[in-house]
């Protein structure tokens, strides 16, 4: 009876010290949020478009996520890709209003030499993440010590906004409360 006892625990034993990696949400409208943690200890995030429809990220205009009612983070292009085309410039103007944590686009296109945008003029409503965005897919970090690491910690969800290349402004929102367990495995 020992013996058995004891070759179930090893044969077990490693299945119940394994830590979870990675984990997948979906939300109702086909996106796909994904947190991972690779075998060098970072941490990343991705959004995949929803496979139900055949447009992509618009190149030009922003991805901006936020956590809960924290200031929203644009996901500026900060790594190339390979054979990634240079993107054009943003045209449609994103506006958060800090009192009333809502967000709002406005299709006003902007001048190509934008001293506001030079200026930083966002700085106060956005903070910036560098990422790796392809047409369907963006990969952002989420590194130790961070807001974003540290707002992900004890978060009720996260939201996406972006535009399609077809113009269409989406949100995606994922609950993150159910998973809170997973996440502290996840994050540094």
């Amino acid at each position: 009876m020992k013996t058995v006892i004891l070759t179930l625990f090893l044969l077990l034993g490693p299945a119940a010290l394994a830590q979870t990696t990675a984990i997948e949400i979906r939300h109702e409208n086909g996106d796909v949020m994904t947190i991972q943690r690779l075998a060098d200890g970072e941490v990343w995030g991705s959004l995949f478009l929803s496979d139900r429809m055949t447009a992509s990220f618009a190149s030009h205009e922003l991805i901006v996520l936020q956590v809960d009612a924290h200031q929203p983070i644009k996901l500026e292009q900060g790594f190339r890709s390979c054979g990634a085309p240079a993107p054009r410039p943003q045209q449609v103007v994103y506006q958060f209003e800090q009192s009333e944590a809502e967000w709002a686009l406005s299709g006003t296109e902007q001048p190509q030499n934008d001293v506001l945008k030079l200026l930083g003029w966002d700085r106060d409503q956005y903070q910036t993440l560098h990422a790796d965005r392809r047409p369907e897919v963006v990969d952002f970090p989420i590194d130790p010590g961070k807001s974003l690491s540290q707002q992900l910690g004890a978060a009720g969800h996260i939201s996406f906004r972006y535009v399609t290349d077809r113009g269409e402004q989406r949100e995606s929102v994922f609950q993150l409360a159910p998973h809170q367990h997973i996440l502290e495995q996840l994050l540094p």
